[in-house]
Formats: structure tokens, sequence, C-alpha cells
């Protein structure tokens, strides 16, 4: 590990002092999420309440055109912490751009995005996470190093990453010497349709001899229609006698604005998650249906405020425990400012 790092940074180092005349800029964003969610199991109401479930400060920096950094704190409603309020450092990571004889590539340093799955491009058009998130088999962001890159022509992407494996929450005595590896593609064999696989090893985790994961995604999307799926398995546990988990994902959308004029998105979801796959009558399903309504954009397209509204229900294998419902109706509202 070691030496693979040295031979990043010598790497590294003919590319750190490119564009040092260039006029640094500085950049703010804010994202927050106003909920209100109803859940209801066998017809009670289990809770009621309105929340910030999300709200995001994000400062760029950009020393140069090759090297630029981002800091997010992330701070929501929460009885755990004090005054009601929780905060997580979620990036902090510096971009290294163009130092190999790599077209469109970049290093990434720090606590950056986990490139798995769906889990790293996830843009919450459904209210609930992305299934890996939710699941709780990867975390969204962790420590590590990244080399991330374009394939050429716009056939898509790749990164490679060594991390920590353990996620942002857990840093100290909570992070074991053995990194996680991990690699993903995707690619674009014809416009509208991506293909992707990711895969990651690690071994003798904090909490499990080896973890092994994979994911496989396609999309298509063509005129007013975008269906994401994944499927995802997990083996972790004991190195011979691991526990194996798998589950999959399918959510279509349907695009309203070139069909009504109204900037609204109809959306659709299906899980499906298998804990362990040697027990029975443990696997649940999750079915969503909802909107988004794009009252405002900002620039490129990004959401400035905006309606989402989705009902959910969670059903178990176990015919014994009763179907939860929730109804969560959000205002999404993110600003930028102007660099400066």
């Amino acid at each position: 590990m070691q030496k693979i790092l040295a031979v990043v940074v010598f790497i590294l180092l003919p590319g750190l002092g490119c564009g040092i005349a260039f006029a640094q800029q500085t950049s703010l964003e804010m994202y927050l999420w106003n909920r209100y969610t109803l859940e209801r199991v066998a017809g009670e109401t289990k809770k009621s309440e309105f929340a910030l479930k999300r709200g995001y400060l994000r400062l760029d920096h950009k020393f140069s055109e090759n090297i630029k950094g981002r800091v997010n704190l992330d701070f929501f409603s929460s009885d755990k912490d004090v005054h009601g309020a929780g905060t997580k450092l979620k990036y902090a990571y510096l971009d290294f751009k163009e130092v190999l004889p790599i077209p469109e590539s970049k290093f990434t340093f720090g606590l950056q995005k986990t490139y798995f799955g769906t889990i790293y491009d996830w843009k919450y058009i459904t209210i609930q996470k992305a299934l890996e998130d939710k699941e709780k088999v990867i975390s969204s962001t962790d420590y590590g190093i990244t080399l991330f890159g374009y394939i050429p022509k716009g056939f898509g992407e790749y990164a490679v990453s060594i991390l920590n494996g353990e996620g942002y929450k857990k840093t100290g005595g909570e992070v074991n010497i053995k990194p996680a590896y991990l690699a993903n593609l995707r690619v674009i064999p014809i416009p509208g349709v991506t293909l992707g696989g990711s895969v990651l090893y690690e071994e003798r985790g904090a909490e499990y001899d080896k973890r092994l994961l994979y994911a496989g995604v396609v999309r298509t999307a063509f005129g007013p229609v975008d269906i994401w799926s994944e499927y995802l398995m997990a083996e972790r546990g004991e190195f011979n006698n691991p526990t194996k988990s798998v589950g999959f994902m399918v959510m279509p959308i349907l695009k309203l604005a070139n069909l009504t004029g109204a900037d609204v998105e109809l959306v659709a979801r299906y899980d499906k998650w298998d804990k362990d796959t040697d027990i029975e009558d443990d696997a649940h399903s999750r079915v969503t249906g909802g909107f988004n309504w794009y009252i405002q954009r900002r620039a490129k397209g990004k959401p400035a405020v905006m309606l989402q509204a989705n009902y959910e229900r969670t059903s178990c294998e176990n015919s014994g425990i009763d179907p939860k419902d929730n109804l969560m109706v959000q205002f999404r509202w993110e600003f930028a400012s102007k660099p400066f």
C-alpha cells in the first residue's frame, strides 16, 4: 500500500505546479431539503413529522485549470445530536487533472465519491436513497485515492480506487489497515444505452473478514422515457462462509416537459432485497410511485426549487410482518454563488 501511494505521488509531482498564474476562484452552493413524512403500519400512524433531511454547505475552490478542491458539510434534523441538529463531513478532496498522459483523466485525493453501482451519480429522482445506500451495502463517500477518466469519443467512463472501506462516518481506530479496492466501468455502446459494472474487494474489514461486492447497471433513455435498473450482490463475513445478499432495482421515469409543457417527471420504482439467501422469509420489497415538479431550474438544468412527492410501501417476505407505508412530500431548494 505504501509503495503504491509513493508511486502515485511521484507520478503526480510534475503536474502539480502547472497553472500557477491562473486567477483562483471560489464558489458556494447550498442544498436544502425540507420534508414531511407520514409513516403508517397496520392502519396506525407511527410517524408524522416535518424535518430538514438534508442541508449541504458546499465550498469549491479552483486553484488552477488542473487543480481544484471541494469541502462539503451535511447538516440535518436529528434527535441524537445537540439542539436537534446533526452535522457530517461529506466531502473534502482535491482533484488533479491531466497529470498523466491519459486524456480526460484526473486523480482525486481525500474524502470523495464511492464509484460503485448507482450510488455515485444518484440524483434522488425518488426521495429514497440508491439501493446499495438504503440497504447499507456501501457508503456513498469514503477516504482514499481514485483515478477517474472518460473513455474517448463519449463511450463511457471508468474509475479505480483505493479506499479505507469503512466509509465517511468512521476514522481512527474504526478503520483497519487493509484497504478496499474498487473498480467501476460505464460504457455507452449506442446513444441512449448505458451499461455498467462495479466490483469492490476488502480483506479483514472492521466488521467482516471478507467483503466482496458486485453491481450491474443498465440505463436506457429515449425521448421522454428514462429507465434505470441495477443488480446488486454482496458477500460479507467469514472468508470461507460469507453471508450472501442479493437484490435489484428498476426505476422508470416519464418526463412530461416535451409532452405537456409542464416541467414534471412521473417516477415509479421497485426494489427487492434478500439480506441472507440462506435464510427463508427474510427478504423485503419496496414499491414507490410519485412525481417531481421542477418549479424553477438553475444552471445546467439543476433544480433550484423542486417539489417531490412519493408514496412508498415496504413489504416483507415474512407474512407475520405488516407492510409499512410512507408518504413523503419534499421541497428541495438549491442555489449557488457566482465564482469570486
